[in-house]
């Protein structure tokens, strides 16, 4: 997965779709929208896979997610301003399968990265981690 396109970086996108395959939406607003590679993603997004659907995402810190069949992803909190020194990351896994890679946020601070699931809070200090939450 590559770098983000400018576009991706502006008007408060948090990232951007890299690969789609199969039945795949964002929930955001109250609307449901198709997701195609290229797709900007913004905070509070939620990612939908159906049963035959897998997303890539790469935010803009160049962490990089991928979701698995069945999947409900949060992207609840992104927060990346290194030249203020503010950093957050917090996902929620409601459903399914996520492999994720960390980016830059877990290198400046480790600290604020968190992955959410229904019932724990994982506190992220390496660099590659998959969940699954039926």
């Amino acid at each position: 997965m590559g770098s983000i396109s400018p576009l991706a970086a502006q008007s408060g996108s948090i990232g951007q779709v890299k690969n789609v395959s199969g039945t795949a939406l964002v929930e955001r607003g109250g609307e449901s929208l198709p997701v195609t590679p290229g797709f900007v993603l913004l905070e509070s997004d939620l990612l939908r896979t159906g049963g035959d659907g897998r997303i890539g995402v790469t935010l803009r810190d160049e962490t990089r997610l991928s979701l698995g069949p069945r999947t409900e992803l949060q992207l609840s909190r992104f927060t990346y301003a290194p030249g203020e020194e503010r950093f957050a990351l917090t996902l929620r896994l409601v459903q399914g399968t996520l492999s994720y890679i960390s980016g830059r946020i877990a290198r400046l601070s480790p600290g604020s990265v968190r992955l959410e699931t229904p019932t724990s809070v994982v506190a992220v200090r390496g660099t590659h981690l998959a969940l699954r939450v039926e």
